[in-house]
């Protein structure tokens, strides 16, 4: 559910703010916000535990030089805390209550909460499923299990409480009495019997160490001491198709208890698939209906979210090509084969029941959905973005994969491969330029770069072009399935010495490839690449300091300068550009960062690098990160004290527009927004300046909102992916 006491302290520290407002105060600041939250907290476990008292007092820091002084003080009643917390997230609701599709008002800090605070209603949703499911599985049967005095299939006689969360006891007696409402009388709406009916509570001594235990037994598990369980699979995996009467069913692909690496095929079953036009594949999984064959086909009332049998998760919208014609069948009769891979994909394959017409082979579709959301606790939900812009035929995909090989064939240069025209012939073997080639294409040809990596060492052109063609093709790191596996797989790069280090081009192209991928990079990695630079930096600025030399990033190697910024222009823009794109860092290291770029920005005289500077510089102290979370932006008064700076030294660039916006644009999040007088100073600078796009800057700043795609190239340092966005 995503949601635990850090939600109620959020919960009640809102509460006790929309108090302060409705008396005429201001809104709280982030400083006197984060106070508040953390008084919230210790009200809730005061008037939510033992012994609670009737009311409770909390105080927050006042604002100015007079902290004490100007406190301010909110009373809370324990009623009163009981309507918000336990009535808001454990309400008394019917068995048949459905959770609330809207999203939680609680967004605090960003934090992907669950769309409905009310943890009952989840409960009554999920156990009214596994009713269905036990009607359906026992009908036909002699007798319905369901009559006579048997208790209601969905009661749970055993309640195991888990997590600090129902510490309070006031938590957990909600629970108990809402679960004996349900199952305790016929008039509960469960369709029990037993009047005297109440679940048994399991003993628990530490519930804020259970989850720490478990992964302490897992540990030892892994360690060979101890019983690990597996059973295969969770969950029931289902893809939307339509039936012959026009309605929306779902065949089963992988029925639960499949184990990875298992190729499941749908006998008997045939299905039309369109190609050429938009079309989208839906999927859904289902942790009730565990009994389902391969080929079974739900139908289209239960495939209806109100059923409460399958739950989806988010489709791939495509058009499935067919190499370069564009003539022939908008549907082919194809057969399917599912497949759950080790790295957590679940791969379709489409195969043509009957070879085109003209001869020629039997065309293929892979489309690959990213599931350990729904079978692993904490995983991230990918959203198919990156499929819905195309997926190409396996035909098409095998030209480019061969190209690839050809060029990079660690024998010898071949002639007929040279790997300057590389990309131009695969341009021409798909069909389209490669700013247009979708993101499963790119996946692809990806998958093949990697196992030629050692055609690299055939010359520095070739380990030029192989470094650029690794990152263009998984650029930006995330977006589509398992992207996450493919840059740790391209990560083990970054311990094997280039092969040509002396090549400027060859260097710059490493820094390229990271810059690219950056956002695919753990944090511990991402650190990894921006110490040894950062540490140079500071050798440089401490020899500027002490009168021995500039500590330059461009121009020819000077006596005493910092080995790692020897670099020429090309190669010292690109790692400006990667600095700034790695957004996982800490906000110390990049205030740091920030400070180092503005120092260099008026010494530098190379109009490339200062660009590059000054694109650093705005990804760095961004307002709206590309994709790091919020809590490793820098503090507002920082980003606030470098647009200031900016707008002082006034740069000709054209990129030092973009840099002030990405530092000033407002966000409406008190946490992250610069000084109202800050903005209207970044405002007036880039009115004054004018030139194209002047008044949308403006908007951005002033207004905020969402960047259009040619800000989203600016932001990233080059083109997207289609179908891949930032904000």
């Amino acid at each position: 559910l995503i949601l635990g006491g850090d939600n109620l302290d959020l919960a009640l520290a809102r509460h006790a703010e929309d108090q302060l407002v409705a008396a005429g105060r201001p809104r709280l600041d982030p400083r006197q916000w984060a106070a508040a939250v953390r008084a919230a907290r210790a009200v809730k476990e005061s008037l939510l535990g033992l012994n609670p008292p009737d009311r409770a007092t909390f105080t927050i820091p006042g604002g100015g030089s007079r902290l004490v002084g100007s406190a301010i003080t909110v009373q809370l009643a324990r009623d009163e805390v009981e309507r918000v917390l336990v009535d808001g997230f454990l309400p008394a609701v019917p068995l048949n209550a459905k959770p609330v599709a809207r999203r939680s008002g609680f967004q605090e800090f960003g934090l992907p909460y669950a769309p409905d605070p009310a943890v009952t209603r989840y409960l009554a949703a999920f156990l009214t499923a596994h009713r269905e499911q036990f009607r359906q599985e026992s009908a036909g049967a002699a007798g319905s299990a369901m009559s006579g005095d048997a208790h209601d299939p969905a009661r749970p006689d055993l309640v195991l409480f888990n997590g600090g969360l129902f510490e309070s006891p006031a938590l957990r007696r909600r629970l108990l009495d809402v679960l004996t409402s349900w199952f305790a009388a016929p008039a509960g709406g469960g369709g029990g019997v037993d009047a005297a009916w109440r679940p048994t509570v399991l003993a628990n001594a530490r519930l804020d160490l259970a989850v720490a235990r478990g992964a302490a037994y897992y540990g030892t598990v892994r360690r060979g001491r101890g019983v690990r369980i597996r059973g295969g699979l969770a969950h029931s995996y289902y893809l939307g198709v339509e039936t012959a009467a026009g309605e929306g069913a779902a065949v089963c692909l992988l029925p639960a208890g499949v184990e990875e690496g298992q190729t499941v095929d749908l006998p008997g079953r045939r299905f039309d698939l369109l190609i050429r036009q938009p079309a989208e594949f839906p999927l859904y999984y289902s942790a009730t209906r565990t009994t389902d064959r391969p080929g079974a086909l739900v139908p289209a009332d239960l495939v209806s979210p109100d059923a409460g049998q399958l739950t989806a998760l988010p489709p791939i919208r495509t058009v499935l090509a067919s190499g370069k014609a564009a003539a022939g069948a908008a549907a082919v009769p194809v057969e399917l084969h599912a497949k759950l891979t080790e790295v957590g994909t679940l791969e379709i394959w489409c195969s043509e029941a009957a070879g085109p017409s003209g001869g020629g082979g039997r065309r293929t579709w892979r489309l690959a959905f990213d599931v350990r959301s729904a079978s692993q606790a904490g995983a991230a939900r990918h959203g198919g973005s990156g499929e819905r812009q195309g997926v190409v035929d396996e035909g098409t995909l095998a030209a480019g994969r061969a190209l690839i090989r050809g060029t990079f064939a660690p024998a010898k240069p071949d002639p007929a491969f040279p790997p300057a025209s590389l990309v131009k012939r695969l341009e021409q073997a798909v069909g389209q330029p490669r700013a247009d080639w979708p993101a499963s294409l790119l996946r692809g040809l990806w998958e093949t770069v990697y196992d030629v990596e050692l055609g690299r060492r055939l010359s520095a052109e070739h380990e030029a072009r192989w470094l650029g063609l690794a990152g263009f093709c998984l650029r930006p790191g995330y977006g589509l399935a398992v992207d996450d596996w493919r840059v740790g797989q391209t990560w083990r790069l970054a311990s094997r010495p280039l092969a040509f280090p002396k090549n400027e081009q060859v260097r710059a192209e490493w820094w390229v490839l990271w810059r690219r991928v950056a956002g695919g990079l753990t944090a511990g990695q991402q650190a990894t690449l921006a110490d040894p630079l950062l540490a140079d930096w500071r050798a440089a600025v401490r020899r500027q300091q002490a009168g021995g030399g500039t500590g330059g990033s461009s121009g020819g190697a000077a006596r005493g300068r910092s080995p790692a910024f020897q670099f020429g222009p090309h190669e010292s823009a690109e790692v400006w550009r990667l600095l700034g794109s790695l957004e996982l860092l800490r906000p110390s290291t990049k205030q740091e960062l920030g400070d180092l770029l503005l120092n260099r920005l008026p010494r530098e005289k190379v109009a490339q690098v200062r660009s590059a500077i000054l694109f650093a510089l705005g990804r760095t102290g961004a307002r709206v990160p590309a994709y790091g979370p919020l809590n490793a932006a820098v503090d507002p008064a920082v980003a606030e004290a470098w647009a200031g700076q900016l707008v002082a030294l006034d740069p000709p660039d054209s990129a030092a527009a973009f840099a002030a916006v990405s530092l000033a644009r407002r966000t409406g999040d008190r946490h992250r927004d610069v000084g109202d007088s800050a903005r209207a100073a970044v405002a007036a600078w880039l009115r004054a300046r004018g030139g194209e796009g002047a008044d949308r800057w403006v908007e951005l700043v002033e207004a905020g909102g969402t960047l259009r795609e040619e800000e989203q190239r600016d932001a990233f340092g080059e083109s997207l992916p289609r179908g891949l966005r930032i904000e």
